[in-house]
């Protein structure tokens, strides 16, 4: 999944060089943001304690059993949109979590279940018909599940849910007025406690209303 992610966002940042010179890059006749945008798909999480050390590290990125979102935005000034997002991952057998390895449930051990509500205020920062590169910020919840460590005697860890401020940029693709594509990474950096700093990637289709 890592080398999926990663292709596509090299796509992404390729097609968005070949638009800047051809006849697709031109002005909208109205704002960027407008009226309701539904979105879903699939994401990634990395909560290693490694920061930005080994981000290519698949034993790093969460993939597993419900690595969903769904996200709703709108716009509220010209070039900028809120958006809310709630999103759901599982760490399991073998992952690094916070300077740890999990001993998951198909190693007698406990998984560590993922879910955040984020919100954030994009900026589109440029204008174009099909492409719309942003900047974001915001703040949200990120919950972490009980998980079991391999130290011997493993440790079961409470759950926690931690208070984190976002940022982190993406863009969209359009191929109709209706249809899209959507690809975002986002930094987390949770707040009153040491550790759970971690980044989060996606990927998911949008349908504007």
């Amino acid at each position: 999944m890592k080398k999926i992610f990663l292709m596509l966002a090299i796509l992404a940042v390729s097609q968005l060089v070949t638009a800047q010179n051809s006849k697709k890059w031109s002005k909208r006749a109205e704002p960027i943001a407008s009226s309701w945008v539904l979105g879903a798909g699939f994401n990634t999480v990395n909560n290693s304690g490694a920061g930005f050390k080994e981000l290519s590290n698949s034993d790093h990125w969460a993939f597993g059993k419900i690595p969903f979102y769904g996200s709703v935005e709108t716009n509220f000034a010209t070039k900028w949109r809120a958006k809310a997002t709630l999103s759901f991952n599982y760490f399991k057998d073998g992952k690094a979590f916070n300077g740890a390895t999990l001993k998951g449930e198909s190693d007698g051990g406990n998984d560590a279940g993922y879910a955040a509500f984020d919100l954030a205020a994009q900026y589109y920062f440029l204008e174009s018909k099909k492409y719309e590169p942003y900047l974001l910020a915001g703040m949200g919840l990120s919950h972490f599940g009980d998980y079991s460590t391999t130290q011997d005697p493993f440790i079961v860890v409470e759950p926690l849910t931690v208070v984190t401020l976002n940022a982190g940029f993406g863009i969209n693709y359009w191929f109709s007025k209706t249809w899209g594509i959507n690809t975002q990474v986002l930094g987390k950096w949770s707040l009153g406690v040491k550790n759970n700093n971690h980044s989060q990637a996606s990927i998911g289709a949008l349908y504007k209303l």
